[in-house]
């Protein structure tokens, strides 16, 4: 994939070394790169149609890290653009510490868990519009069945309309960088891509 090997460079950089360019960002967010999982700045913005499987293998890496030095970065690359998803929906988890809820897709229904996507709907504190999307997903869980980890049974196709977000939190090492502590979504660093946060959630 072009571009990934010195995006990966300057991530492994930034997690040894104190780098110049990977000085602390100062700011009073509660969680890393928080103000960019909760705006609606790009709620207009017409979306393009990507698929699972594409975010998985196709996307790159983008030069954002983990750690302080990036805590309150702006978004880059594919985070400017609004992506319309669809996948099967395998895991719920609506009680997250920071208020989102956080759901897993695969690209089929029978995909590995690991081969899964994360995509988040803040809590409408953060913007009305995130009302919605929690409503359709509600809905849509009065269908199936959730166990007590989170799994969905049987898995339900749904289509999400929101922003990339490449959640660097979860880049772990330092020569041999891998996703760590990302739900089941650990396959890849490409893993690390999410859509978040979510505009809409349909029914497709």
């Amino acid at each position: 994939m072009p571009g990934t090997a010195p995006r990966l460079a300057v991530i492994a950089l930034c997690l040894t070394t104190a780098a110049p360019h990977c000085a602390a960002q100062r700011c009073n967010a509660p969680h890393y790169r928080w103000p960019e999982k909760v705006s609606t700045a790009l709620i207009r913005q017409r979306p393009e149609t990507t698929t699972i499987a594409m975010m998985l293998t196709r996307w790159s890496i983008p030069p954002i890290g983990p750690g302080a030095g990036y805590w309150c970065s702006g978004r880059v690359d594919r985070e400017r653009q609004v992506y319309v998803v669809t996948g099967w929906l395998r895991y719920a988890d609506t009680i997250k510490d920071d208020g989102d809820w956080h759901l897993e897709l695969t690209h089929a229904p029978d995909d590995a868990r690991e081969q899964c996507i994360v995509v988040e709907i803040p809590a409408p504190r953060w913007g009305s519009v995130y009302a919605a999307p929690r409503a359709t997903l509600d809905s849509v869980m009065r269908t199936v069945g959730l166990s007590r980890g989170g799994r969905v049974s049987p898995p339900v196709r749904i289509r999400v309309i929101g922003p990339a977000f490449f959640d660097a939190e979860h880049v772990h090492g330092s020569r041999h960088l891998r996703a760590q502590g990302h739900g089941h979504c650990n396959s890849s660093l490409l893993a690390l891509w999410e859509i978040h946060p979510v505009y809409r959630v349909e029914r497709p």
